[in-house]
């Protein structure tokens, strides 16, 4: 691991990152027209927790990078094999989404992640991530009045039902 003196350059590198993306979302929920001041809960509000945490965690990084000594740290090894097949769901999740739709395509990118990070129980991943994305999907459509994609697939499903 590089240091620079006591500074762990890669921590103090992902603290500058972590800081930097949350300034700038903090500084676009900031700049973004809003809905009336009455409304306590509003579009930016989750923006603004979102861009308060990284700021935290940068924070936090920063000073793990300048306090913690790097000569008593473990070796970690890097999964690039995860990282890689994480990527590639959240590239399929991407790709899919319009067509088939949120809870089908959260349901594929929590399954085939967590397999990429070793979990053995693929029906188990798979009834988790449906019950994960029907959740998310019910929050976000009937409480915050927020559509998530149904799919193309399943638009004529679910408005001949209707």
């Amino acid at each position: 691991m590089s240091t620079f003196g006591r500074i762990r350059i890669r921590e103090a590198v992902l603290a500058s990152f972590t800081l930097a993306m949350g300034c700038f979302i903090g500084i676009q929920t900031w700049m973004t027209p809003s809905m009336p001041a009455q409304q306590i809960v509003g579009p930016g509000l989750f923006p603004a927790i979102i861009a308060t945490a990284l700021v935290l965690v940068g924070l936090w990084l920063a000073y793990e990078s300048f306090v913690r000594p790097s000569a008593d740290e473990e070796r970690l090894e890097f999964d690039w094999k995860a990282t890689a097949i994480v990527a590639a769901a959240f590239a399929s999740q991407y790709v899919l989404l319009e067509r088939m739709g949120w809870i089908i395509s959260g349901t594929l990118l929590f399954a085939v992640s967590a397999v990429a990070f070793g979990s053995k129980a693929h029906i188990r991943n798979v009834l988790l991530g449906l019950a994960l994305t029907s959740v998310t999907y019910v929050l976000f459509d009937y409480g915050l009045d927020l559509d998530l994609p149904v799919g193309e697939y399943f638009e004529d499903l679910f408005a001949s039902s209707n």
